[in-house]
């Protein structure tokens, strides 16, 4: 089986996360996980700048991207008993690689870039929540486990979380491709509003 997460970036503001996602990975089913991680206040601070300057959006897309490098290499140095993927040579290895139950993290850039773009908006609709939905097309996996710092709502549409701005709203366009989704609420209770 192979498990694709996606850790949200405002994730990171808990000191605890790297240690809860290992608690958290031994009390799930056996598979091959394979996680990327989105990029929390960094992104953010990026929306700021495009409000007041106006970026053009593809360029200011692949800008995102390649910060996604550095919220990836934060929490590799975190997560010591994780394997990593940052090239990719490496992400093609494991591709063809057969499952097991081994932990990745892999840098965002290894398996989407200019150079190997996925049918996804270049633009603000596309976030780690589609990203991490392409990947799991990509691997053909098993199962997509977007890691959340909210509740979402039990047996909700795919179009409708994106409404509500639960997920984001490029996800929805894989829909027909993507494996089953589940949603969980990662954040500690006193990271929630």
């Amino acid at each position: 089986m192979r498990r694709i997460v996606k850790i949200g970036g405002s994730l990171l503001l808990d000191p605890t996360l790297p240690s809860r996602l290992d608690q958290w990975l031994e009390s799930q089913p056996p598979a091959q996980t394979i996680a990327i991680v989105g990029g929390g206040q960094l992104i953010d601070a990026m929306r700021g700048l495009d409000a007041t300057y106006d970026c053009e959006s593809a360029w200011l897309h692949w800008r995102c991207v390649e910060l996604l490098r550095v919220t990836f290499e934060l929490l590799c140095d975190k997560l010591p008993n994780w394997s990593f993927v940052s090239t990719h040579d490496e992400f093609e290895a494991l591709q063809s690689k057969p499952t097991d139950n081994a932990a990745f993290l892999v840098a965002v850039d290894t398996f989407y870039s200019p150079s190997n773009p996925a049918p996804l908006p270049e633009d603000w609709s596309t976030t780690t929540d589609a990203i991490a939905g392409w990947l799991s097309i990509l691997l053909s996996a098993d199962e997509l486990v977007l890691l959340k710092s909210c509740d979402v709502p039990s047996a909700t549409a795919i179009a409708a979380l994106s409404q509500q701005g639960i997920i984001d709203g490029a996800l929805p366009g894989l829909a027909e491709r993507l494996c089953p989704i589940r949603y969980i609420n990662f954040a500690t209770p006193s990271e929630l509003p």
